[in-house]
């Protein structure tokens, strides 16, 4: 959903854009390339400049599903872990949680670390010590046992590389609804009546015919 928001808005940036250009093939453009970046470059006969806006929107949308794949495995992953290895189902659980199952070898280890905090926070007051353990202690469906440090300590990594992969999906997509609005503007200041490739013939020294300059480049 943010992702679409930042298209929207991205579209919207570029529209002024379209306002001020002088010609309604660059405004076409402009709108091919805010739906498919590099699709007005090669409607304006920028061929390789198109091909490489488009083979980097495909790259990144690929970078995207693999990170977001890999981070849905490591999330199945930790969740099996904490079925069959601590006795618990995370579904739904808060992140702060997870990051507690993470540290504790077992909910009682917690408890045990909460009512330390309680007595530090109210050394002089055990109605508040009392009433601070009530409210942050965990018991019932809420209690986790680990069989072993080795499958907490898992439980741990692909908690981390769970998170990892889904973090690095949004940034991907980020990159490519940038990549998105610079294909859009830069479709809209392209001048289709300017070649791929292009030359020049010019003679630097003034009233001198042998000195002659010729170059020879390419727009892209």
């Amino acid at each position: 959903m943010r992702i679409a928001s930042a298209l929207l808005l991205s579209v919207l940036i570029v529209i002024p854009v379209a306002a001020d250009a002088d010609s309604g093939i660059r405004k076409g453009a402009l709108f091919r390339s805010a739906l498919l970046p590099g699709w007005g470059q090669m409607h304006l006969g920028h061929t390789t400049r198109g091909i490489i806006f488009m083979s980097l929107d495909a790259l990144t949308w690929a970078g995207v599903g693999l990170s977001y794949l890999e981070g849905t495995f490591n999330r199945d992953d930790y969740t099996w872990l904490a079925v069959s290895e601590a006795g618990i189902s995370v579904s739904d659980r808060s992140g702060d949680f997870l990051d507690d199952m993470s540290d504790f070898n077992s909910s009682a280890e917690f408890n045990d670390y909460i009512h330390r905090l309680a007595r530090y926070y109210f050394p002089d007051d055990p109605d508040a010590q009392r009433a601070y353990y009530d409210s942050h202690a965990l018991s019932g469906d809420d209690s986790w046992n680990w069989s072993s440090e080795d499958a907490r300590n898992q439980f741990a990594d692909r908690l981390r590389d769970s998170r990892q992969w889904f973090r690095r999906s949004v940034y991907i997509a980020a990159f490519a609804v940038v990549n998105r609005v610079v294909s859009a503007i830069d479709a809209s200041l392209l001048d289709e009546r300017q070649p791929g490739v292009y030359t020049s013939l010019s003679f630097p020294e003034y009233r001198d015919f042998s000195s002659v300059r010729f170059s020879i480049g390419a727009r892209f």
